[in-house]
Formats: structure tokens, C-alpha cells, sequence
């Protein structure tokens, strides 16, 4: 089925060498209202997640809690995005992606407000659980939702556009967070509130663009051709069990470096290279500047070169960038470090939507492998910070951990060579 972003004729004219416009006037108005519901939601959602890593000391004064039990919000946040992912993949498959988005932001964005009025741990434990199902289900509703309406000449560059609300919305995270202890007196005193009634937000773009978001193409043929989704027997048969394979292990390994490095850099400079902790928060902020750096070369590149030569250079220079960072001592040398692992590990989620989307050929299943590739290979980023915890025990085990990460990339390598080129391919 042709997409509906452009007509056929316009991609031929384009790669006949006739005179092309600029890629993002060949893009419909569709595809970018679909990417501004997709990349809102991404990205709201990610902030929540950081406001959680960056609320916790006041949570844990406010709320009398341990390090324990600051840990468990982190974990029980975690575990239902994963769970809440590949429930919605489900629905997406079943009552379309749209309104799967939406769904999925207006629950994470009710939970994250409620905590305003949370009087005790367990509400806040309850309340991250069902804000985390939510969380799950807005990456997989949107990423397939873009995947099935960007045109195949520009899917990887609308992918690596949604995704830049991984960086965006950590840094909006960090930005509100500072904003608010500095004119509260801390969050502390009341300041954490704000931020949580800021988390509420989304529900406003929820209102704004429900309307005017158009659905998948492709999911509107197989419904009006009533073709049941959500069938679970088609993610492991042929092409389609294959792809679902290679996604899984390709994140897996992606997820385990990316919360390896980021998990565990300002605690690795602090400890290791001995830096104040206010500049080793300047570093990890150099690391999110990479990433965005990541995300818009990224852009440029994968649909032009194709996605696993993209891939490959971004994990090579990611791969270089960490042991850098592990054996390096001069500070310039490693605040370049920190910007090129955000640059490789960071930027190289720019892909993961239209990739996986590629890679999982049955339409009827499409969105259900995506989370399942998706939040499964999201046990990577589980184990990678236990694992490392458990080497850290000196300064030399601190290298040996981060440099588990090693491993990681070369193994994520291998996985790309068993997987086919997906360059311009048409999703059906």
C-alpha cells in the first residue's frame, strides 16, 4: 500500500535526479501532525521518567523513605513500562494507534498529577505502576504510528524525530526541576509538587491534537478488510519471527550500554576520576547535548546511507567514546567523551522506531512485536546497573564494569549482520 505522505510519482521524480525539493516539503501535512502527537507523547513521557531520578532526594526527605524505597518507585516505574508497552502493542493492533496514543498519555499523565496529592509511599508505588503502563504504551503506539504513515524515502528521518524527545524531554526535566527548587526554596518545601503538577500537562495536548491525528494507513486497510489484529501466532512465523529476533537482541544490547553509561557516569567520575559531583553533573549534561547532536545527524544520515551502516557507525563511535571515558584523565579530554558517548549511545535510539517497524513484516501483529522488541529488550537496561553495581566494588572494578559494555556493542554488531537492509522499504 502507498503511503499516504507522498504520491508514488514524486518518490520516482525525486530518484530520477530531477529537481528535488527539500525533504521536508515532500513530507504531508498528515505525517506531520501524526509526528506532533507521537514525539509530544515520547517526549512528555520521558520527562516524567527523569522528574522521578530527580525528585527522589525530596520525595525521600517528605515522604520519610530509604534509598530502598526510592529505588523501588524507579523499579516499579520500569517494570510497568514494560509490561504496559506490550499491553498496548496488543490494543494498538486491535482498536488502532491513534487512540492507543492517547490513551496511553492520558493515563501516565493523570498518575504523574495525582502524585501531587499522594499521601503516603504505597499511593506513590500505585501510582508509578499505572503511570507506567501508560509510559510503555505511548513509545509503541506513536513509533508505529509514524512507522506506517512517514513515506519509505523519509521514515527513518520522521523516527529519529520522535525520538529526540529522549533528550528534549530530559532536559526539560532538568530545566523545570532547577527552576522550580530555586524559586521554591527547594523542592523540598513544596517546589516537588509543582513539578508533578506540571507532569499533568500532556492531557492539554491531549485535548488540542486528539482531533486532528490522523490514523495509520496501513492500519485503517487491514480494518476496513476486517483483519483481526493483535495475532500473537504471526510475531513467530517466517519473516516476521526472524525480524522480531534480531530487534529483540539489536535493543537488548543497545538498552544494557545505554543505561550502563548513563546510570552510572556521574557516579564513575565522582568516584573514579574524582570529580566534584556539581561538575560531574555538567558532564552528564554534556551527555544529553551529544544526544541531541546524535539525533539530528542521525537524521540526515539513515535515510541516505541506510540503517545498519547508521547503526554500525554509531555504535563504533559510542564504542570508542566509553573507553575513553573509562581510561582517560584529562578533563577536556573527557567532557569530549561524555559528548560523544551521548552522541553514539544516546542518538542511536534515533532509529529503533522504523527499524523495528521494518523488521516486523505482519501488519496485523506490527505494533505488539515492536513492544515486544522494544520494552523486552528493555531487560538490558535492567541488568546493565545491578551488574555494574556489583563490580564497582573498587576503582578497578568500576573499569571492569563499564567496560562490560565492550562487549555489548560487539555483540550488537553481530546482530546487524543477520539483519537485511530495510533502507526505503514499503511497510504493508
Amino acid at each position: 500500500m502507498q503511503s499516504t505522505d507522498v504520491p508514488a510519482s514524486t518518490g520516482v521524480a525525486a530518484r530520477s535526479g530531477a529537481l528535488r525539493r527539500p525533504w521536508y516539503r515532500e513530507v504531508s501535512g498528515d505525517a506531520w501532525r501524526v509526528l506532533r502527537a507521537a514525539g509530544l507523547g515520547w517526549t512528555f513521557e520521558v520527562f516524567d521518567l527523569y522528574v522521578l531520578a530527580l525528585t527522589a532526594p525530596a520525595l525521600m526527605v517528605v515522604f520519610g523513605l530509604s534509598r530502598a524505597d526510592a529505588g523501588l518507585l524507579t523499579s516499579v516505574s520500569a517494570g510497568g513500562a514494560i509490561v504496559g508497552g506490550i499491553l498496548f502493542g496488543w490494543v494498538a493492533d486491535r482498536i488502532g494507534r491513534v487512540r492507543t496514543l492517547f490513551v496511553s498519555i492520558l493515563i501516565y499523565s493523570l498518575c504523574t498529577g495525582a502524585i501531587v496529592l499522594a499521601p503516603s509511599l504505597g499511593w506513590l508505588v500505585a501510582l508509578r505502576l499505572i503511570g507506567g503502563l501508560g509510559m510503555g504504551g505511548a513509545w509503541t503506539a506513536g513509533a508505529s504510528l509514524i512507522a506506517e504513515t512517514w513515506h519509505p524515502d523519509h521514515r527513518g528521518k520522521g523516527g529519529a524525530l520522535m525520538q529526540m524527545g529522549l533528550p528534549l524531554g530530559s532536559m526539560l526535566a532538568i530545566a523545570v526541576v532547577a527552576a522550580l527548587s530555586s524559586a521554591s526554596g527547594g523542592l523540598e518545601s513544596g517546589g516537588w509538587r509543582w513539578v508533578y503538577g506540571i507532569g499533568a500537562l500532556p492531557i492539554v495536548a491531549l485535548v488540542l491534537f486528539c482531533r486532528n491525528t490522523p490514523e495509520s494507513p496501513v492500519w485503517l486497510r487491514g480494518s476496513i478488510e476486517k483483519r483481526p489484529g493483535g495475532d500473537v501466532g504471526a510475531l513467530f512465523r517466517g519473516e516476521t519471527g526472524r525480524g522480531l529476533l534480531i530487534a529483540f537482541g539489536f535493543i537488548f544490547f543497545v538498552q544494557y550500554v545505554y543505561w550502563a553509561v548513563f546510570t552510572w557516569t556521574p557516579t564513575f567520575l565522582v568516584t573514579v576520576k574524582h570529580f566534584a559531583f556539581i561538575k560531574s553533573l555538567g558532564f552528564t549534561l554534556t551527555q544529553q547535548l551529544g544526544s541531541l547532536a546524535g539525533f539530528i545527524v542521525f537524521a540526515a544520515l539513515v535515510d541516505r546511507f541506510g540503517r545498519r551502516p547508521t547503526f554500525i557507525l554509531y555504535l563504533l563511535i559510542g564504542a570508542a567514546a566509553v573507553f575513553a571515558l573509562v581510561k582517560f584523565t584529562d578533563p577536556d579530554l573527557l567532557l569530549a567523551a561524555s559528548f560523544f558517548t551521548g552522541f553514539g549511545i544516546g542518538g542511536i535510539f534515533a532509529g529503533m522506531g522504523p527499524f523495528t517497524a521494518e523488521l516486523i513484516r505482519s501488519t496485523r501483529s506490527r505494533a505488539l512485536g515492536m513492544a515486544i522488541a522494544y520494552n523486552g529488550g528493555r531487560i538490558g537496561g535492567l541488568i546493565a546497573p545491578s551488574l555494574i553495581g556489583l563490580l564497582a566494588t573498587d576503582a578497578h572494578g568500576f573499569e571492569a564494569g563499564m567496560l562490560t559494555t565492550t562487549l555489548a556493542f560487539a555483540l550488537a554488531i553481530v546482530v546487524l549482520m543477520f539483519a537485511p537492509e530495510t533502507k526505503g522499504m514499503r511497510i504493508e
